[in-house]
């Protein structure tokens, strides 16, 4: 038996005994989706205070992104303004803001301003897709997967079919979709000219996106059946009267809840999550002069925003990773990296001083850790330290390389003992420095190298690149060592999913 209660407190699921109105297995049937009753706290509309603030936290490819979604039932070009109209419920557009954030993959915003979680939403979503919303979100997507040389080729290969020739107002995938949708040539039910055009460029992974996609579409759909068992054809709403100012609450004994299906949550349970236009943030400090110029150029490649600093002394050092850490830019990215060049010992870098003590390696691991740097709470913070060491400080005969994040190494400072943290080391003579001056070291050629490779970012997450770069430098330079430990609880792709 189901019994109904006048409460003024929230919706709740509760298998305590209650006394008011009592419902017969019969009418049990006709009671609410499950689904919607859980999710009625993020479908309510939110204060415009809220709007301002997740507008302003938005970047210009999501706000694209997010006019892009509503191009069926909006032709607001302000996207605050379009926030405000998928606020108000009385609007044409079928979707609200937590499925909105959901598509553009900022699960922060949907907790922080929302409260509530990406599995939520993706119930919420499940149980009410449409054609029209999935096929936006399916382009959304494949925009953040787009090479750069990617879009220049596929608007090379469609300049014939727009009436602008390929030259875009904005050179983005959305845009160019945008484009062809005037034209007819593409909708969610005409898709060939794209999935023809992914495979012209060597896209095979996104035209099979697309080949899913239409399979979806003609396929049948799945038959509903509810917590009580009741496809949704027999179901009827059940209108129970209520005082002003009371909630319904609704509480069930032994009755089984529906698992929906739908969804392949695997893959993102067990990635990172990598945005394409806001990868990550990246800080050089390169007190020997060597590989700057070179680890700029590889992660602006790779769309992070990148910090240089060269020739500091201790003192400014910590200046300057304090600083870097308090940054509020950091929860607008999904990757830290901290790259670290300087002569010093096995657990501390001297930086330009002569005479010094040395700065602590632990201590700049710390400064980045969650608890330290709440932005960063959740995300990789990658480290990687070329080390050149001298011969009288530290004996490498007797260094030993150590992998994994139970490894341990005695000539190595520890790891913190927090989750998303990766730290690789390689400790290298001081001598090798002097042989050559001017050149960049292997460790960071190589590396360059491996995260340049398109197709191996693809397939290969980070730990599968370091165990190469590894590979490499062993076969490569003698006397070289790479210490590397990690807590990383998830696999790192540098490359959008």
């Amino acid at each position: 038996v189901i019994r109904a209660t006048a409460s003024p407190s929230n919706t709740v699921v509760s298998k305590m005994p209650a006394c008011e109105i009592q419902y017969s297995p019969q009418l049990c049937q006709e009671i609410l989706l499950v689904n919607e009753v859980r999710t009625m706290n993020i479908q309510q509309p939110v204060p415009s205070c809220i709007l301002l603030q997740i507008s302003d936290e938005l970047d210009a490819a999501e706000s694209e992104a997010i006019l892009f979604l509503c191009r069926d039932n909006s032709s607001k070009t302000n996207v605050r303004d379009l926030l405000e109209d998928i606020n108000d419920y009385s609007s044409p557009i079928p979707f609200g803001l937590a499925e909105v954030l959901y598509v553009i993959k900022r699960f922060d915003l949907l907790k922080k301003y929302l409260h509530t979680s990406k599995a939520t939403v993706e119930n919420l979503l499940k149980s009410r897709s449409s054609i029209p919303f999935s096929y936006r979100s399916l382009m959304v997507g494949i925009s953040e997967q787009l090479e750069e040389s990617d879009l220049e080729s596929l608007i090379f290969l469609l300049k014939d079919h727009m009436r602008s020739g390929g030259k875009l107002k904005n050179k983005t995938f959305l845009t160019l979709v945008t484009e062809l949708e005037k034209m007819n040539l593409i909708h969610p039910g005409k898709l060939d000219l794209l999935e023809q055009s992914f495979q012209n460029i060597r896209r095979i992974d996104l035209k099979n996106k697309i080949i899913k996609f239409k399979q979806q579409q003609t396929a049948p759909p799945p038959r509903y059946t509810n917590a009580f068992g009741v496809p949704r054809s027999n179901q009827r709403v059940l209108h129970v009267p209520v005082r002003p100012g009371k909630a319904i609450h609704f509480h069930k004994d032994s009755l089984p809840v529906q698992e929906t299906g739908g969804f392949d949550q695997q893959t993102e349970a067990e990635r990172y999550v990598v945005r394409k236009e806001t990868m990550g943030f990246c800080l050089i400090i390169d007190c020997v002069g060597n590989d700057a110029s070179l680890l700029e150029n590889t992660f602006k490649s790779l769309r992070f925003t990148v910090r240089t600093d060269r020739y500091c002394n201790v003192e400014h050092l910590e200046s300057i990773l304090k600083d870097v850490a308090n940054m509020e830019q950091h929860k607008n990215h999904d990757i830290f990296v901290c790259i670290i060049i300087s002569r010093g010992t096995s657990n501390s870098i001297f930086c330009i001083d002569s005479c010094s003590l040395g700065f602590s390696l632990d201590r700049i691991k710390h400064i980045f850790t969650g608890k330290s740097c709440p932005d960063l709470l959740g995300k990789p913070k990658l480290f990687f330290v070329q080390n050149y060491i001298a011969q009288e400080d530290e004996d490498l005969d007797k260094m030993i390389e150590a992998d994994g994040p139970t490894s341990a190494c005695a000539h190595s400072p520890k790891i913190p003992v927090e989750a998303d943290i990766f730290w690789s080391h390689c400790k290298v003579a001081e001598r090798y420095l002097h042989q050559s001056p001017s050149l960049p070291s292997l460790y960071f050629t190589y590396l360059s190298q491996l995260l340049n490779d398109v197709e191996k970012r693809k397939q290969m997450h980070l730990l599968d690149i370091h165990t190469e770069l590894n590979r490499i430098i062993c076969h490569r330079q003698e006397g070289c060592n790479i210490y590397q430990q990690h807590t990383l609880t998830k696999k790192l792709f540098f490359y959008p999913c």
